[in-house]
């Protein structure tokens, strides 16, 4: 199935005079929630729901404890998580300190199979 896209329009902000550009923008069909990838994946495996459930759980609890202690998560073909920051500028590399972050950030990339399939993805125009 096609990833349906639209139009959107936007300015430049620093060269307000300039007319508006179309960018191509993906328009989200409807969303997959936790009990229906618990549903669907025992629908394929041997695992019950709630066995599904507490995996899917567990993970995450998981995955938040490694990230939190400062280490890489590779999940193989899901792909990788870890910690970015973003920060303020100092003069020195040892006036660098944790009073210079701003704020933190999970970065995901992903496998190998996501990779693939967004390579084959084809788009339509909804009009």
């Amino acid at each position: 199935m096609a990833i349906h896209i639209t139009a959107a329009g936007k300015t430049n902000p620093r060269q307000p005079a300039q007319p508006m550009l179309y960018y191509p923008r993906a328009i989200q069909t409807g969303e997959v929630n936790l009990d229906d990838l618990t549903e669907q994946i025992s629908m394929s495996t041997t695992l019950t729901e709630t066995d599904c459930h507490a995996v899917i759980i567990s993970l995450v609890n998981t995955v938040s404890k490694a990230l939190d202690d400062g280490k890489i998560v590779r999940l193989g073909q899901l792909g990788t998580f870890q910690v970015s920051v973003k920060g303020t500028a100092s003069s020195s590399a040892e006036g660098v300190s944790a009073k210079n972050v701003t704020a933190a950030s999970i970065v995901f990339r992903p496998g190998v199979r996501f990779k693939k399939m967004l390579k084959q993805l084809t788009f339509t125009r909804k009009k």
